[in-house]
Formats: C-alpha cells, structure tokens, sequence
C-alpha cells in the first residue's frame, strides 16, 4: 500500500466514525462515545504540560491524539455542543468573588496557562 492509498483509507475511516457519531448525536450512546472521543484528544502522560518531555513511544500517542482530535472536529453539531469559554473577569463570572485585586485579574487572564502570573 503506497503513502496515499494509506492516507485515503485514514480519511475515509475517519469519516466514517464522525457519520456513525453524527447519526447517533442525541441518543445515550451517542453521547458517551462523543464524550469517550473528547476525552482522548489529549495527550494524557502524567506530566504538567503534555507532550513536553520525550518519553518512549509519545510520538504514537501525540498522534492518536491528533487523530481523535481531527475525527471530534469533522463531527456535525459536537463543536456547538462545547460549553464557551468565559471571558475574564469577574463580570463574567457565575458567582463572582466579593474583592478583587490586580493579581486575582492577572491569574485569571493567565489561565489555563500552567505558570502563575508576576506579582508586582
């Protein structure tokens, strides 16, 4: 099998799944598998920030990851089922704190990043 018979036969299987997924959309099972399909767009390894130090076979995992990513992204309606992401600030919060400091803006503007924010 040559590199783009391969490629086709990825595609194809691929798109497959995100028909199956798609027509199974509001029906229980469909949401487990959608949910089970989130869960593994991302490399998982134990560490802080995924991915970041080398370890023996990371390499197949990044790209099972990529590939559940790439089969969530091609299924219809399941982007729009993703909650948004909230702005920041406490005006954009549910239940907002009652004070709020420089620090508390910069930690949440930094966020999901892993490092706090510079306190100054």
């Amino acid at each position: 099998m040559n590199e783009e018979e391969f490629e086709g036969r990825l595609l194809a299987h691929r798109r497959m799944l995100q028909l199956i997924v798609t027509a199974l959309a509001n029906t229980p099972s469909g949401e487990r598998v959608q949910s089970l399909l989130r869960e593994r767009t991302m490399f998982q390894d134990g560490q802080e920030d995924p991915g970041a130090v080398e370890a023996a076979g990371a390499g197949v995992e990044l790209a099972l990851a990529d590939e559940f990513r790439l089969t969530v992204d091609g299924i219809t309606g399941l982007a729009a089922d993703e909650p948004p992401v909230r702005s920041a600030g406490p005006e954009a919060m549910q239940n907002p704190p009652a004070e709020w400091d420089r620090v508390d803006e910069a930690s949440d503007e930094s966020f999901p990043a892993s490092d706090p924010p510079p306190h100054r």
